[in-house]
């Protein structure tokens, strides 16, 4: 195996299925086997495709019943599970480095022999089904899933939730089900591993397990979606506004993203932010306040959420948006820019004290090729200047406008669009 960086190994089995391993003394093993397939990799009749086939797994193998999966963990004082990301699907398992041969084969099993047995199917589409109206009746999660839809061309897989449509989910069958779980083959998959064992170990379990596979079908090319501004109220009667003000951003091949962060945490991304401090701490308008940055291989999204009394919106609208006015017209000053970079350093150290923490980092840096060891990440957090923050905030916030969700009573929400209007 090759060093990618101190301490980090990867190589490449002849059948294409890559291996990262992260020693780490004295801890736990955390064991990941993700796929590069999403939601954004269905067609428009398999919406929902990705996260049901991530479901499907765990009812059984050709080898395992779920029951049999489920004791075989425990048996192992083990956690598994599992999640479906636009971009990507993780099947991952926690348990001691002496396991790591029989956990890594359950991993195996789930993801290279799944029976999809009909009657499983048809209970699952129940599950499924069920999780879809659990998040229609959630305004909070409604309300991201709003923005989404309507910020990329609503045709584009982007626009659409991870876990798809009632109607799409509905129709799913076996036959469905293996059009896309064609997508599981070797060059598609990243074995990653972070704990106490040893390099040579992990890929001498991998090869045992994965090498026998044989190439397949390649995922269809990737289009960018194409952003568009959007004003949508969804109409609910309801004691709270739930908002999300948003703009498309940078992706995560963009080296701004480290500048988004430190803009994001000055924001929105705390309790010492720019939008908690005001409109919580100080007016009182609202319990949930926060911004956010998702980025994708070729493009993002930064948003603000607030959830507060439909009384309130528009003087949230307006608040948020004199504060991103703040950041396009004036420099961060220096003690607010060097409490942000310590925060997120704090963030980016501290989250690296699990192993599951950085199984997830190896992964994530596969998938999208930014593999980098801690000190270089801290070092780029480090380097973000005042008038690279206000540069970006003036690109996103100046360039096709602001877009705006809202979930809650249409008659109280609507002079939200005047404000927003005003402010472009």
């Amino acid at each position: 195996m090759r060093e990618l960086y101190p301490n980090c190994y990867t190589t490449k089995l002849e059948n294409g299925v890559t291996v990262i391993v992260e020693p780490i003394e004295d801890r736990p093993l955390a064991l990941g086997v993700w796929v590069r397939v999403g939601s954004r990799d269905e067609p428009a009749h398999l919406a929902g495709m990705a996260h049901f086939i991530e479901h499907m797994v765990f009812k059984g193998t050709t080898h395992r019943t779920a029951f049999q999966i489920s004791e075989e963990v425990d048996a192992l004082g083990g956690y598994i599970n599992a999640m479906t990301h636009k971009e990507y699907t993780l099947f991952h398992i926690d348990v001691l480095p002496t396991h790591l041969e029989a956990a890594l084969d359950i991993l195996a099993d789930l993801v290279k022999n799944p029976r999809f047995a009909e009657d499983d199917i048809r209970k699952e589409q129940g599950v499924v089904l069920e999780e879809i109206r659990m998040t229609e009746d959630n305004p909070q999660e409604k309300v991201f899933d709003l923005f989404v839809e309507r910020i990329w061309d609503h045709q584009h897989a982007m626009a659409r939730p991870i876990l798809g449509r009632a109607e799409t989910v509905r129709r799913f069958d076996r036959a469905g089900i293996f059009e896309f779980y064609r997508y599981y083959q070797p060059e598609h998959l990243i074995v990653t591993a972070a704990g106490a064992v040893k390099p040579e170990r992990v890929l001498d379990a991998v090869k045992r397990v994965f090498g026998d596979l044989e190439p397949g079908v390649r995922a269809p090319s990737r289009q960018s979606p194409h952003p568009r501004r959007h004003f949508y109220i969804e109409d609910r009667d309801s004691q709270q506004a739930n908002l999300v003000l948003g703009v498309p951003s940078v992706g995560r091949h963009d080296e701004r993203r480290f500048t988004l962060e430190v803009m994001n945490t000055i924001l929105g991304g705390g309790m010492s932010s720019r939008l908690f401090k005001k409109i919580r701490e100080e007016l009182g308008l609202a319990y949930a306040v926060f911004s956010s940055a998702s980025l994708f291989e070729d493009s993002g999204i930064f948003i603000i959420y607030v959830g507060t009394e439909p009384k309130n919106a528009r003087q949230t609208v307006e608040i948020s948006l004199t504060e991103i006015e703040r950041l396009v017209r004036e420099p961060v000053p220096e003690s607010e820019l060097r409490l942000a970079k310590e925060k997120l350093k704090g963030n980016i150290l501290l989250g690296l004290e699990t192993s599951h923490s950085r199984m997830v980092r190896l992964g994530i840096g596969e998938l999208y090729n930014i593999h980098a060891p801690v000190e270089e990440l801290v070092q780029k957090i480090e380097h973000v200047t005042a008038d690279e923050i206000q540069e970006i905030a003036q690109e996103l916030f100046g360039r096709d406008g602001l877009s705006l969700s809202a979930v809650g009573p249409a008659d109280k929400l609507r002079d939200l669009e005047s404000a927003l209007t005003a402010a472009l």
